[in-house]
């Protein structure tokens, strides 16, 4: 079965028909638990991992704040309170699997020699007698799902599962397919979930406590008084970027091709929102198609029209927010179904007309000029680093180590802005050494992304200081450790409230952070407070907890005559070496 390929259900029927648990613990270990003082104890972090021995926990905190070391602990009095137990820690992606396994064997105190890393790219045979030899395993969802369905894994051995990253676990994600296939095969075994970002909508967060068997939620966020000694202060701030006037002639001309388009939809009561063709987005003609053709008979007419405005959106889109260069790219060649569709759009003289414009903004060189988010950009890192350089000679370092110590993150959500940011900011090389960071997929042009290795060397290089800019795309949202970062720089904004938090979250850890929101006028305003009050709303219902409904059904799993007391003990930490 490949990776990724499960999607069954098991209906409520079979899933309440539980057998009896397997796995007795030792009963002389569970009259204790186990609390590693190889760290500064944080009493946040205590009164967590307490609860969550005892309960199926959905633990989110802001980035930084030790979930890893939190899930170590809970891991590792499992792993003792259940000799024959297997624990299973199980992260969405390969380099965040390679990294968790790495992080927590360096502070829980589990021996690194008992664990087993597997992905879908370790052969089924060496999976199968890793299950035979190890006890501890950090893998992705789907490759635990096909060797639980494949009889390399007995879910009755399974005793802990921490779940990182768990806002993916809804619908059917692989996540939510696992808690349903224990659930129905072994329902004796405690759940540990971990995020940042619990939801966008307060349905989005019950929709994670009913997929992964939440019965208590742990929360804490900026404003929690057991965090405010470990948060530093984090400085946002936007930057209304306005547009050159060359971006606004080539926007006023596709204004002028999308207006009667728009209108005539709208009149028709086929496209709904906001009819300023600078804040359409392709998605609502996209939407707008789907609603068509479940329409008998119709409206034959709009499908070309929509089809061809939403890919006037979408360059309108990149024009607005990313680059000049995409957006020329669109107008000249078009992804269509047909030959003679692309044809058609790319020979519109009205598109023509636009060309021809792009064509006069090139330099002798024949380049485009950069969007004006790029010199504020290229502004802001300067800044950036020549303060940092004039600090560092103040407190008596020498020139070459000057901006040693500092690091930038710089966000987008296209691949080929990422290439243009990287581009243009090592025209300042040695001051900004900037390098791409992006996800495995593959590219329109075919172009490969960062492998697993790729993506962890590029890490440690911008670590050790060889790169002080990552420019990077969603995968640098994601839970991995990418180091200190002093500043924040997102190119584009985000509405959906758990990517801009998981972006706004990677500074301010050990010092304060500063975060720049590079916004275009209008159509990024909105998205940006859109995103902010979302956050304030999701965080206030959960907090509160009032309106969720949570499991009571969680068993302790050791005897209720038990109640471990805490032990505070130094660990000896045997690290994970990573067999080649």
């Amino acid at each position: 079965m490949q990776e990724g390929s499960v999607s069954e259900h098991y209906p409520d029927s079979f899933v309440n028909q539980a057998p009896p648990m397997k796995l007795n613990p030792d009963l002389l270990a569970a009259r204790r638990w186990i609390y590693p003082r190889n760290q500064q104890r944080r009493d946040y972090q205590f009164n967590i991992v307490k609860r969550s021995l005892f309960e199926n926990t959905l633990v989110a905190l802001p980035t930084g704040l030790g979930k890893t070391f939190i899930a170590g602990v809970v891991m590792l009095n499992f792993y003792t309170w259940f000799p024959e137990g297997k624990v299973i820690f199980v992260a969405p992606t390969k380099p965040l699997v390679a990294q968790q396994i790495e992080a927590c064997h360096k502070s829980c105190g589990i021996p690194g020699s008992h664990a087993a890393e597997l992905t879908g790219l370790v052969p089924h045979a060496v999976r199968s007698r890793a299950w035979q030899e190890k006890r501890v395993f950090f893998m992705t969802p789907q490759t635990l799902m096909n060797d639980l369905k494949s009889d390399n894994c007995d879910p009755r051995d399974i005793v802990l599962i921490v779940i990182d990253e768990a806002h993916k676990g809804t619908g059917d994600y692989a996540y939510a397919q696992i808690v349903r296939y224990m659930m129905a095969k072994n329902p004796h075994f405690r759940v540990l979930a971990l995020t940042a970002t619990p939801g966008g909508k307060p349905e989005a967060v019950q929709a994670i406590v009913d997929a992964l068997h939440i019965s208590h939620i742990e929360i804490r966020d900026e404003r929690s008084l057991d965090l405010a000694p470990y948060l530093h202060k984090k400085h946002v701030k936007q930057h209304i970027i306005e547009m050159s006037d060359d971006v606004k002639k080539i926007q006023d001309m596709l204004s002028e091709i999308m207006k009667p388009m728009i209108q005539k939809l709208t009149n028709a009561r086929l496209l709904h929102g906001n009819p300023n063709p600078t804040c359409l987005h392709p998605f609502s003609c996209q939407k707008a198609l789907g609603a068509l053709h479940g329409q008998r008979g119709g409206s034959p007419w709009a499908f070309p029209l929509l089809s061809k405005l939403g890919k006037l959106a979408r360059i309108m889109g990149y024009l607005v927010r990313l680059s000049v260069l995409p957006a020329a790219s669109g107008c000249s060649t078009r992804q269509t179904s047909t030959k003679a569709q692309a044809d058609r759009f790319a020979k519109d003289p009205k598109l023509q007309a636009i060309i021809t414009e792009l064509d006069k903004m090139k330099t002798p060189s024949g380049e485009l000029p950069p969007h004006p988010k790029m010199d504020k950009l290229r502004m802001l890192l300067i800044e950036h680093f020549a303060q940092k350089g004039f600090d560092a000679e103040s407190n008596g370092a020498e020139g070459g180590d000057l901006d040693s110590d500092s690091r930038v993150m710089v966000f987008t959500s296209f691949r080929h802005t990422v290439d243009l940011i990287v581009n243009m900011l090592n025209k300042d090389q040695p001051l900004i050494r900037a390098v791409p960071f992006i996800g495995q997929g593959i590219d329109k042009k075919g172009k490969k992304g960062y492998g697993q290795k790729e993506q962890l060397e590029v890490i440690k290089r911008f670590k050790a200081g060889e790169f002080n800019v990552l420019v990077s795309t969603s995968i640098g949202e994601e839970g991995l450790d990418i180091g200190e970062v002093d500043m924040i720089a997102c190119y584009d904004a985000q509405k959906t409230p758990i990517r801009m938090l998981q972006r706004v979250g990677r500074t301010g850890r050990k010092r304060d952070g500063y975060v720049h929101v590079l916004l275009s006028e209008e159509r990024e305003e909105r998205n940006w407070e859109k995103a902010d009050d979302n956050y304030k709303d999701v965080q206030h219902f959960i907090i509160k907890a009032e309106q969720l409904e949570l499991y009571e059904d969680v068993e302790r799993l050791i005897p209720d005559y038990i109640r471990p007391e805490c032990v505070e003990m130094e660990m000896e930490i045997e690290e994970y070496v990573r067999e080649d």
